[in-house]
């Protein structure tokens, strides 16, 4: 089953059930989409069914910076393919992206990328990237 074969609504019922199930806890909504089918989950969260901020913890079980959590909480994960710019780091633009249903953060300076981290872990090892440079 792929993302375009999984009809919207379904899609929505799926998420609402989960929404309505854990309330705003970000930790029981992680846990409803790790037991979802990898198809199921990949399209809900690049979807305009949750937030940014839902799909980050999803993915890396842990709370950004402050300023990063309210965009986050105010961006809906359909972005996400694209990318949203958390904020700054020690002069450094954090950027969130999903890309093929993994995490990505994206580390630039004001001209350029610098380094680009993916998978669980993406966000600490930029952390330790930005720490180390």
């Amino acid at each position: 089953m792929n993302d375009e074969s999984i009809p919207f609504a379904v899609l929505s019922d799926i998420v609402d059930r989960i929404l309505e199930d854990c309330d705003e806890d970000v930790v029981c909504t992680r846990m409803r989409l790790t037991a979802l089918e990898p198809a199921v989950r990949d399209a809900i969260v690049v979807s305009d069914l949750l937030n940014a901020w839902q799909v980050f913890y999803y993915f890396f079980q842990e709370q950004p910076f402050d300023d990063a959590c309210e965009i986050l909480a105010f961006t809906p994960a359909s972005v996400l393919p694209q990318g949203i710019s958390i904020g700054e780091y020690r002069e450094c633009t954090l950027t969130f992206a999903v890309t093929n249903g993994r995490p990505v953060i994206i580390v630039s300076d004001d001209l350029q990328e610098m380094r680009r981290f993916s998978g669980p872990h993406a966000f600490q090892d930029a952390i330790r990237f930005i720490d180390t440079e």
